[in-house]
């Protein structure tokens, strides 16, 4: 039995450290070692004449984020944990039908580590300030929050986290702006209206998909009293690159499902324009009216909409928000529009409001 056992513990060995130099012999091997982000260079071991003694939790680090391979090791992993446990990783959470949510907007569910008192005030009053800046140049004010995936979605998420029984930050958010009489669209009644028959959520994304941001765009173009034109019929496609699914499986690219309208032809771009994530977005459409319109990566899927919409757009992404723009840029609405899970974020986004 004894001779067994260390049969078996040297077999172990050997492939474990089989196992250990083939990633490590493969990182030399073309196109098997695609570093993941943040990996860096490998590091020196010997730094300033002098051998690095920090040399090994740099390495460690460096080559858990290098190693051969790495892609479809953490894919086969990842792929093991979701059909047997149902469990993502640190950043990705596995719900029913295949959803994914992002783990940082689980605490907005929940209700856990909530902002306080004086948070919620201050981010109000940091929009109020804004409004303010808006209308003394002649403009309308909006704010709009994109609600969570979970928010929308709460049936979609595990049965081990339980949602909020209470007031959510956003609720507190909303009560203090009304007090300080800040305009809003709250988003929420609109867009659980329409997914409980329809997918206005990407499954391997967090953000809307393309009908769930008609929605909400349609919502804030009636509260602002802005008519918004006929964009004819959607295409269901087929092409969309989830961001929560890249975080889940690193070594291979899925596709989701989304809803496209076919708005081309409807207003061009005035600025230098790559994605939708560029920092500051010019554009000119057969609308009326000019918009000045600060987001986050929920309002890429505003885009098309927004610039079909009026005759001149700005999307602007910095923050502190760059309201002074309206120094130079006769708007006639300003749009903030910032997701649930970032809402401490309007904190000081006032900043650069000229008093």
């Amino acid at each position: 039995m004894d001779k067994i056992k260390r049969i078996l513990l040297i077999v172990f060995i050997a492939l474990f450290f089989a196992a250990c130099a083939f990633f490590a012999v493969g990182i030399v091997i073309p196109g098997a070692s695609v570093a993941a982000e943040g990996a860096g260079k490998a590091p020196a071991l010997f730094s300033d004449g002098k051998i690095n003694s920090d040399f090994g939790d740099e390495f460690e680090g460096w080559f858990s984020k290098s190693f051969a391979f790495r892609g479809k090791v953490v894919d086969l992993f990842t792929s093991f944990r979701a059909k047997v446990f149902k469990t993502g990783n640190d950043q990705v959470i596995i719900g029913e039908d295949d959803f994914l949510f992002f783990a940082d907007t689980v605490d907005s569910y929940t209700g856990q580590n909530t902002m306080t008192d004086d948070e919620i005030s201050a981010a109000a009053e940091s929009l109020c300030e804004l409004q303010k800046y808006a209308e003394a140049h002649g403009c309308g004010f909006l704010f709009v929050c994109a609600p969570n995936k979970a928010t929308v979605y709460p049936d979609m998420m595990p049965d081990r986290y339980i949602k909020c029984a209470g007031d959510t930050d956003l609720d507190r958010l909303y009560c203090s702006l009304e007090e300080k009489g800040v305009n809003f669209a709250d988003l929420r009644g609109v867009l659980a209206e329409h997914a409980s028959d329809e997918l206005i959520y990407h499954k391997r994304d967090t953000h809307w998909n393309g009908l769930g941001a008609k929605y909400a765009f349609d919502e804030i173009m009636e509260t602002l009293g802005v008519t918004v034109p006929d964009f004819g019929e959607a295409s269901a496609v087929h092409d969309f690159e989830g961001d929560l699914d890249s975080l889940l499986y690193p070594g291979h690219v899925a596709c989701d499902d989304d809803v496209v309208y076919d708005l081309s032809g409807r207003y061009i771009f005035t600025s230098a324009y790559s994605n939708p994530m560029n920092m500051s977005i010019s554009t000119r459409g057969a609308g009326e009216g000019k918009a000045l319109i600060f987001r986050d990566s929920f309002g890429n899927a505003i885009i098309p909409y927004a610039a079909s919409t009026f005759a001149e757009v700005k999307f602007e992404r910095a923050s502190p928000y760059r309201i002074d723009l309206l120094e130079e840029y006769d708007a006639d609405c300003v749009i903030v529009l910032i997701a649930e899970r970032n809402i401490r974020d309007l904190i000081g986004s006032d900043a650069r409001v000229q008093n």
